[in-house]
């Protein structure tokens, strides 16, 4: 056993925690008392050498009991000190004759010291010690077996003082065990008790900030006055209503939170319309209020971003144009619990698209009289047999002409941009060879693609496809998208222009090799003067009208561009039309 084994199991038990000097205490009391009834000759005689040895050899192991605690030592030197006292007790019934001392009893407080230590070893040589003790006198000649009761005395006093070393050295055993267990107890206690109280800090400190979380969430649910919050569970009952929405609509949180729906503020034509084409249904078919609401959800449902103009109406009946985005919420186990809606005004913004649309229109007008008249005078001064013009005056004429033609597409552009607007934008159609058209796009764009160094490819098939169509309308639809691919795609790259039959639709693709478009600004394409930022990066022309032209050809003809794109891989742009 080591020493700093000793050291723990000591310090587990009751009387192994006491310190040395504690322990001695006893040893010393009770040769306190021996002496004082050493010094009465009238009760027993007594050999003063021999009790004043022993009283040496306590006082020596007092003194070494005291110091000890102070030493480097190892633990198990403290049994020196009851091994000493066995010593001196031994002494003192050799000097208050022998195996008729009355000391005898005194044996009993260095065994039990020795017993309670933890171990075996301590019940050996507490036994050894109680041996030595007792038979020391009978060896050394002070005392004699006179008689048989001697011999039982000095053969069954040992024996019984063993056992006793032994019971208590199980009992401390135990004891101690459960004094450990106690501790460990203890310990476990104070570390729960220790977590609970950490607990309860870092929970007060979370309320604090749930808290003042909750106080800026209210401050600013409050100042947002501008935009309509509504929130819906699954089925679209009101539950959430912001004071914007209140300012907005028109109706209190009491009287929209729990009464009120959210296609109740939509105007119902318009969201029945919806709902219809959604969900595939003729028009003249009847939607239900959970189809309606259905429709109004779809896209928002499947996770995606959901931003639309409708038309919503107040609680005086008026209605106004708003932007709603909507969005899915979800509970704690991730399973959807609702939608949130976010409604704008739109009447501000509409009135100044409409003045902007008014302003190009009549610039527009304004511009392409005096651009007519340029290109007139142009062509006058070309025609003239009378003065012929020098090689430069015809070089500048030319410059002229092309220029004032460009601005006069670009006018143009500006006029059917706001046609559309306006609602004032219609198609003629009449049955048209696709094949035909697409060959005439084809021819339009070769010669810029030939001047850029650009590849023209084309798969039209050997069958003729015939629809429906406007046929100059679907022409420049398509002469936008070619052009545009040329445009995008450097020297030594490939536009492919590609005629496909599925089903009921008919797809006309343009597939290029050019830089490609930001995926985040494929949504924009369509957009009055937006222009990709790899038209800009690359010094590419234009003005951001082509795609909104092509745009509104292809949905005045029921049909719809789909369009995907990698940087640096290309561009692949299908215009879908019914058959």
């Amino acid at each position: 056993m080591s020493a700093s084994g000793i050291a723990v199991r000591r310090s587990t038990g009751a009387f192994g925690s006491w310190s040395p000097l504690l322990k001695q205490l006893a040893t010393v009391i009770a040769f306190l008392l021996a002496n004082a009834v050493v010094l009465s000759p009238v009760v027993v005689q007594a050999d003063v050498a021999a009790v004043v040895t022993a009283d040496l050899l306590v006082l020596a192991a007092t003194g070494f009991a005291a110091v000890l605690p102070g030493t480097r030592l190892p633990a198990g030197w403290e049994l020196a000190i009851p091994i000493v006292s066995f010593v001196a007790v031994a002494l003192l019934r050799i000097g208050t004759g022998g195996q008729a001392s009355p000391f005898g009893a005194l044996l009993v407080l260095p065994l039990v010291w020795i017993a309670s230590e933890p171990g075996f070893r301590n019940v050996v040589i507490a036994a050894a010690g109680v041996i030595v003790t007792t038979s020391l006198p009978f060896v050394l000649g002070v005392s004699d077996i006179a008689s048989a009761a001697d011999a039982v005395r000095l053969v069954f006093t040992p024996v019984i003082l063993t056992i006793a070393a032994v019971l208590i050295n199980q009992i401390a055993r135990v004891v101690n065990r459960r004094l450990a267990q106690l501790q460990e107890s203890n310990a476990e206690r104070d570390a729960l008790v220790e977590s609970l109280e950490q607990a309860n800090r870092e929970a007060g400190k979370r309320e604090r900030q749930t808290v003042r979380a909750n106080r800026l969430l209210d401050e600013v649910w409050t100042a947002i006055k501008g935009h309509a919050i509504i929130g819906t569970d699954v089925t679209g009952l009101i539950t959430v209503w912001n004071p914007g929405a209140e300012s907005l609509l028109g109706y209190s949180s009491k009287q929209a939170i729990g009464r009120m729906r959210i296609t109740d503020l939509h105007r119902g034509e318009e969201i029945r319309e919806e709902s219809r084409l959604s969900g595939g249904q003729a028009a003249s078919e009847r939607v239900s209020a959970e189809a309606v609401f259905d429709g109004l959800v779809e896209t928002a449902s499947n996770g995606l971003r959901d931003v639309r103009d409708w038309t919503y109406r107040r609680r005086d009946g008026t209605e106004f144009p708003a932007q709603v985005s909507i969005a899915q919420r979800l509970d704690e186990r991730s399973e959807p619990a609702g939608y949130i809606f976010v409604a704008t005004d739109e009447t501000s913004a509409r009135e100044i698209e409409r003045l902007k649309d008014e302003f190009a229109g009549l610039i527009s007008h304004e511009l392409r009289t005096p651009l007519s008249s340029i290109l007139g005078y142009v062509e006058l001064l070309r025609d003239d047999e009378d003065e012929p013009l020098s090689r430069m005056q015809a070089k500048y004429l030319g410059v002229v002409d092309r220029n004032a033609r460009r601005l006069l597409r670009l006018v143009g552009d500006l006029l059917f941009t706001a046609q559309v607007d306006s609602g004032r934008f219609s198609v003629e159609t009449a049955p048209t060879s696709l094949r035909g058209v697409l060959r005439a796009s084809l021819e339009t764009a070769r010669p810029h693609a030939e001047a850029t160094g650009v590849i023209l490819r084309s798969e039209l098939g050997d069958e003729d496809v015939t629809i429906s169509v406007d046929a100059t309308r679907l022409g420049q639809a398509v002469d936008n998208i070619l052009s545009n691919a040329v445009k995008f795609t450097p020297r030594g790259g490939t536009v492919g222009l590609e005629l496909d039959l599925t089903g009921d639709e008919v797809r006309i693709v343009v597939a290029d090799t050019g830089f490609g478009i930001a995926e985040d600004e494929l949504h924009r394409l369509a957009e009055r003067f937006f222009r990709a930022t790899t038209a800009t990066q690359n010094a590419v022309q234009g003005v951001g009208l082509g795609l909104t032209i092509t745009k509104a050809i292809v949905t005045a003809h029921g049909g719809r561009i789909d369009i995907s794109s990698v940087l640096g891989e290309g561009t692949s742009m299908a215009i879908v039309l019914p058959r």
